[in-house]
This record gives structure tokens, C-alpha cells and sequence, in this order.
């Protein structure tokens, strides 16, 4: 009993949690290599960094293996390398500097005019008042001309001026640009002055425009207006720097790669200089900013890993003008919005998050597909409900009316995040085609769980959810077909051992009404979190069984689906699962019941149990403390059976294992193989292209029955 405890309790932990759970579950590794590796063939991954940064050594590791590029968060900033006139202080750039030269990785210099952290001393007197022209130039020019030329063999690019642009809205009469002090001695000029002084001290330094909201449409034209305005006069403008800094909510995307193609038709170079993506509704570079409530909850950090995902797909798109993207730190330990926004890939302990692997293992033949619209309503859907709808492909859209929402998220693939229109209607596709077959799902709108207004519900995950059937090349096996057909009814029937009446739902053949026949019965069992339903709504068994009927590929027999007892144990407790509760009600209290109340062949010879996921464990674990029950096992996805757990190979007649191939079937097929070895009628099924999901049980049934009741 010992080994059969420990064979099952590894098969519960690796089998019986869905695969998106299993994958949940699990702490990322740290990496090997980097971001900077896995974008090495479309542009250069930056972070700002400050001393602390530059100073750890598990910090230091870190900057080295994910950026090439390096952006001083603050020490080359106006304010802290000159704060008094003549004054210079460059301990903390030269330090960052000489990382950078230490290490081969490239400095973006940040930023020489800006109208916040900037000594008044530049355009004010000593009682306040604005400077003349002249003399704020001389300062500017002085300023400028000392940073550039100091960090010139290290620096690449700057942002010579940063944030020069009025905030919408820019109502009827006044300026396109920030009313700063330097606007109001020089107006548009200074910004000019500033590049030429940056060009004059590195004529060979790329020389960028900052801003934020960059992709708001009408700041975005402001901001390229002001740039063409000055190629027109001739500054030396290289490029265009758009901040980035966003929250979950937006900007939409399209937004962005509009701006982008607007700002590429005057500049030649964009880099993106100061990325982070909050959890909140505040956007921009404002230094009033929302800090967050500090619980960031999963539906959230589905919404920063789609912003994350779908800008990054714009970025690549436009490779040939982006240079760099550079995140505002490397780590929310670090981030100048606070922890509790949680606004970069990297966590306060510097560990990746999900979203990090979602930018980083991107798809490049998934950036080039194009989604057939040839998108129909799919089969589970309640009567005229035309959303969802899959394509020939295997996408899946969702459509769903909330005009008050600020999210909507569906849970398939692991978060497909809805956008809104003009109406008040959510609209998402999948960003991949799904696996073939029945899939559970919800919507999470607002944070709330609800299920799709538009599909029939099927209980999984301990509560009635959305289905979705992405159309399968072989679901013929499982259609519905114009052959005779079995029946499927709800029995009744009383548990001495619970103290209650129990459910349990009975497939009988065609023609069992027809006469006295006695069958054989298959007690088949669903897996954790699903019930007595699962088998066959969502399993379609009675129409696989149909279907073999008529076939003439198995003699017809009886299937017998009944609740596990499986989820009053959580995911994490699955260990304290106790089998002999349901191991009582199973053979001590069902099978007497259906060998009294059906037309069944009431022996051991003619019972078989088989089980996916956990149900597979139960019947693992049931087939081997009650061997005088059943002669035929069958685990789906649910572990496997070594010789040596069987304690005489002529209590089995025949043992199935099979599951998908993404669920490392190596394992299932060695277990057969050495079933076989020993003298086991065993047979191995991988079913392909499929995971830890219906079809890989359906198919595993049309495969297993045939070999029952030989």
C-alpha cells in the first residue's frame, strides 16, 4: 500500500490540476538570457537605472543579462548635475557612466532641458524673474555643452528636450507647446537652441524629442508638428522619443502604431525611452500619480500582460524605425511609481513575472498570421446567440455588451482580453488558435466572474462555466448522426455511508428497452472540480458510444457517470484527497444498486472503471484496493500503472493509459511498455496536438472501448 500511495500521490500532483493551472502554479526560473537576446534581430531592450542599481552585484547580473542599453534614471537629469550655476555634481553619472564602459553596454544620455528638476538659476534671477534671452541661452548653452562633451565616448543618443508639449486639451488661442519659464523667455526657439548646442558639443550623438502620451491622437500630431517645424528650419532632430508610460487600461494599441507611422514620416529614428505599464487609470509623465493599493489581483496582471504583449507586436511591426525600448527601471523594487503598481516585467525581489515570459517567448510567425474572417457561431451556443464564434483556424471571438465596463477579459487562453467600441460592445480574439475540441471558460468583467450570456454552461472549476467547441478535423467520431441512439438517464439512489441521496447518470444502448439482455458496465468517472454532468455534456460519451454501436466496433454495453466526490479538496490540497469515501459509495452502494436496477452481467469480468485527470487517480487508486471489482482499467490523463503495483497480472483482463501529447506522454507510453513486458494486455493512446482537455478524453475513450469486455 505504501508504493501504491506514493505512485498516486506524484500522478494527483502531475495529472490531476488543469494545464493552465499546473503552469500558474509553478515559480519562474531565473533566466538564462534575456530580453535583449530574444529582440536582438528588431532593437535594443534598455532600463534607467540609478546608483543602487549599478552598485549590487544580483542587480548588476541581472542589467547584464536583459539590456544593452542603459538610460540614468535621474543623474544626468539638469537639476542633479548642476545645481547652482558652475556648480557640477557628477558623481552619480560618472558612475553609471563608467558602468557602462566597464561593461560594453550603451548609455542614452537623459535629458538635458526639461522644465521640472532643473535649477531655477537657468531662467530666473535671484528675485525671481525671468532672464533675458541672451543670458538663459549662454546658461543653456553652457549646461549642455559641459554634460554632452563629458559622457561623449559613452553616450550614443539624448533627449535633449523633454516634455516641451501642451497636454490635451490645447483650447481655441492658446500655444501647442508647455507654457514653461524657457517658453516664455524664448517661445519655440529655445528647443531649437538646445539641439544645436547638444550638436555642436557630439555632432555624432543621435539628439531625440521626449515626450509623454505620446499616442494620444492629438498630442501625437502636436508633438509631430513641432518636430517637422524644426526639420523644416534645419536642427539636427534625430528622432522622436515616446515616453511610454501607460497603465492597463490604455492607450489602445492602435493608437500607438498610428502614432508611430505619423512621427516615422519626419524622423528616421523612435525609440521608446520610458516604459511602464501601471495597474491604475493614470497615464503619462505627471509626478502626481496614483500609487496603487498594493493588490494587484490576477485579473489586473491579465490586463498589463496584454498591453505588454500587444505593444511589443506593434514595436516589432515597425522594427525598421524602432531603435530601443527602454523600461523606466528594471524592477518595481525600483519603479518611481512605487511597488504597488506593479508596473514592470520584474517584481520588488527582481523575479520575472508572467508578463515578462509573454514579451519575451513572442512568436514571430504569430506576428505575421492573418485571422481568416470566416468566423460562424460556435455549436454551444443558447438558441440565436451569435457570439462566440470560432473560425476554420481555431480562433475564438467573443462579443458581449457592458457600456459601463472598464475591462473585459475572457479566461480562454489564459486570458483573452475584450476591447471596447464606440457602442458599448466588448470585442476580443484569441491570439492564437486554440487546441481543437471543448474548452471551458468565464468572463471577468470589472474584476467580477460571469459567465457568457451567449453559450450554454457545463460545470468545471467547482461552478457552471462557459463552453466553447473549437471544431475538431476527427470529430466525426463524436457527431451527432442518424443512427439508432442509447439512452441517458438520472438514477437516484441512497448512500448509507454519506447519509444522502446521491445522483449518478446511466448510458444505456440502443435496444436495451427492447428485451432482457444483460451488459456489461464501464464506470467512468470525470475529473477534479466537474461532476456527474461532465462525461456526457461536455464529454459527449453517449454519442462515442453511439457511434461505435453502430459501427459495429464494440459490442454495446452500459456506462455509468456518478459524482467523484472530488471537490471539497482545493487546488494546493489535493494531497488530503481521502479515496475510500468515494471508494465506499462507488462499489459498496452504486454498483449494487445499478447490477439491481439494470439489465447488467453483475461480475467482476464485466465491470470495467476508468477515469480522466483525478478521476483517473480514483480509479488508480480503487482498481487496486478493491481487485475483486473490476477487470478493465482505464486513466486518461491520470497517471499510470507500474507492473509491480498489480499484485497478480490475472486479476486485469486489459489496462488503457493514454493522454495528450502535450502532457508528456513519454511517460504513459513507457508505463505500457512495461505493462506489455510483463504480460499485461495494456494498450498506450497519445492523442495529438491536444493537452490536459476534453478531446484528449474523448478520443481516449473511442480508443479504450474497443478493447473492453473481450
Amino acid at each position: 500500500m505504501k508504493r501504491i500511495l506514493l505512485v498516486g500521490m506524484c500522478a494527483l500532483v502531475f495529472w490531476a490540476v488543469p494545464s493552465h493551472a499546473q503552469r500558474g502554479s509553478r515559480d519562474i526560473p531565473t533566466p538564462t538570457d534575456g530580453l535583449k537576446d530574444a529582440y536582438k534581430d528588431y532593437f535594443m531592450i534598455g532600463a534607467s537605472v540609478n546608483i543602487k542599481n549599478v552598485s549590487d552585484a544580483d542587480q548588476i547580473a541581472m542589467i547584464k543579462r536583459e539590456f544593452n542599453s542603459i538610460t540614468a534614471e535621474n543623474a544626468m537629469k539638469p537639476q542633479p548635475t548642476e545645481p547652482q550655476k558652475g556648480e557640477f555634481n557628477w558623481e552619480d553619472a560618472d558612475r553609471i557612466a563608467d558602468f557602462c564602459r566597464q561593461n560594453g553596454i550603451k548609455l542614452r544620455g537623459h535629458t538635458l532641458m526639461w522644465h521640472s528638476q532643473i535649477g531655477s538659476w537657468m531662467y530666473q534671477d535671484e528675485k525671481g524673474n525671468l532672464l533675458p534671452k541672451e543670458e538663459f541661452y549662454a546658461n543653456m548653452k553652457h549646461h549642455i555643452q559641459a554634460i554632452v562633451n563629458r559622457y561623449k565616448d559613452v553616450v550614443y543618443c539624448w533627449d535633449v528636450v523633454n516634455e516641451a508639449v501642451a497636454d490635451s486639451p490645447v483650447w481655441p488661442g492658446r500655444p501647442e507647446l508647455r507654457e514653461s519659464p524657457m517658453y516664455k523667455i524664448a517661445g519655440e526657439e529655445f528647443i531649437y537652441k538646445a539641439f544645436e548646442y547638444a550638436h555642436e558639443a557630439d555632432p555624432d550623438a543621435l539628439l531625440f524629442y521626449n515626450d509623454y502620451n505620446d499616442a494620444e491622437p492629438a498630442k501625437s500630431q502636436r508633438i509631430y508638428n513641432l518636430v517637422k517645424r524644426m526639420r523644416d528650419a534645419g536642427v539636427p532632430v534625430d528622432g522622436i522619443g515616446m515616453q511610454g508610460h501607460y497603465n492597463i487600461y490604455g492607450p489602445n494599441m492602435s493608437d500607438v502604431d498610428a502614432a508611430i507611422d505619423l512621427y516615422s514620416k519626419v524622423v528616421k529614428h523612435i525609440q521608446i525611452t520610458e516604459l511602464d505599464i501601471r495597474i491604475n487609470e493614470d497615464m503619462g509623465g505627471a509626478l502626481r500619480f496614483n500609487q496603487g493599493s498594493g493588490q494587484v489581483t490576477d485579473w489586473e496582471r491579465i490586463l498589463q500582460q496584454d498591453q505588454y504583449v500587444n505593444l511589443f507586436k506593434v514595436l516589432r511591426k515597425h522594427k525598421d524605425v524602432v531603435d530601443c525600448v527602454t523600461f523606466w527601471n528594471i524592477s518595481d523594487n525600483d519603479s518611481w511609481l512605487g511597488a504597488a503598481n506593479s508596473a514592470l516585467l520584474f517584481d520588488v525581489n527582481y523575479k520575472p513575472k508572467r508578463s515578462y515570459l509573454a514579451v519575451k517567448g513572442f512568436d514571430p510567425e504569430a506576428d505575421k498570421a492573418v485571422i481568416k474572417e470566416d468566423f460562424k457561431p460556435s455549436e454551444l451556443n443558447q438558441p440565436g446567440q451569435e457570439y462566440p464564434m470560432v473560425n476554420s483556424q481555431g480562433y475564438a471571438r467573443f462579443r458581449v455588451y457592458a457600456p459601463k465596463a472598464t475591462s473585459v477579459i475572457s479566461s480562454i487562453a489564459g486570458g483573452t482580453v475584450l476591447h471596447k467600441d464606440a457602442d458599448g460592445y466588448w470585442t476580443g480574439t484569441t491570439a492564437a488558435p486554440e487546441d481543437e475540441g471543448f474548452h471551458y471558460y468565464h468572463l471577468t468583467i470589472d474584476g467580477g466572474v460571469v459567465n457568457d450570456p451567449g453559450t450554454n454552461n457545463y460545470y468545471g472549476s467547482i461552478r457552471w462555466e462557459s463552453g466553447i467547441e473549437i471544431p475538431a478535423h476527427d470529430a466525426d467520431f463524436y457527431a451527432e448522426k442518424n443512427v439508432p441512439h442509447g439512452n441517458v438517464q438520472q438514477v437516484l439512489f441512497w448512500s448509507n455511508s454519506t447519509d444522502q441521496l446521491r445522483k449518478a447518470f446511466v448510458y444505456t444502448p440502443p435496444q436495451y428497452e427492447n428485451g432482457k439482455k444483460k451488459y456489461p458496465v464501464l464506470y467512468l468517472q470525470h475529473g477534479w472540480g466537474e461532476n456527474e454532468y461532465a462525461w456526457w455534456n461536455q464529454g459527449r460519451a453517449n454519442l462515442i458510444m453511439d457511434n461505435l454501436i453502430a459501427e459495429g466496433k464494440i459490442e454495446p454495453f452500459i456506462v455509468v457517470m456518478t459524482y467523484g466526490m472530488t471537490n471539497d479538496v482545493r487546488i494546493g490540497e489535493l494531497g488530503r484527497f481521502n479515496y475510500n469515501h468515494f471508494q465506499t459509495v462507488l462499489c459498496d452502494e452504486l454498483v449494487p444498486y445499478v447490477d439491481s436496477h439494470f439489465h447488467t452481467i453483475a461480475k467482476k469480468d464485466s465491470r470495467a472503471m476508468a477515469g480522466l485527470s483525478m478521476g483517473g487517480m480514483e480509479t488508480h487508486t480503487i482498481t487496486l484496493a478493491r481487485p475483486e471489482m473490476f477487470s478493465y482499467y482505464g486513466l486518461m490523463s491520470g497517471g499510470i500503472y507500474l507492473p509491480d503495483e498489480i499484485q497478480d497480472p490475472k486479476q486485469v483482463k486489459g489496462i488503457f493509459i493514454g493522454c495528450g501529447s502535450k502532457e508528456g506522454p513519454e511517460r504513459v507510453m513507457k508505463a505500457v511498455s512495461d505493462l506489455q513486458a510483463a504480460g499485461f494486455n495494456a494498450q498506450g493512446y497519445v492523442s495529438d496536438g491536444t493537452a490536459h482537455e476534453f478531446l484528449t478524453w474523448r478520443r481516449c475513450l473511442y480508443q479504450m472501448a474497443p478493447m473492453l469486455f473481450k
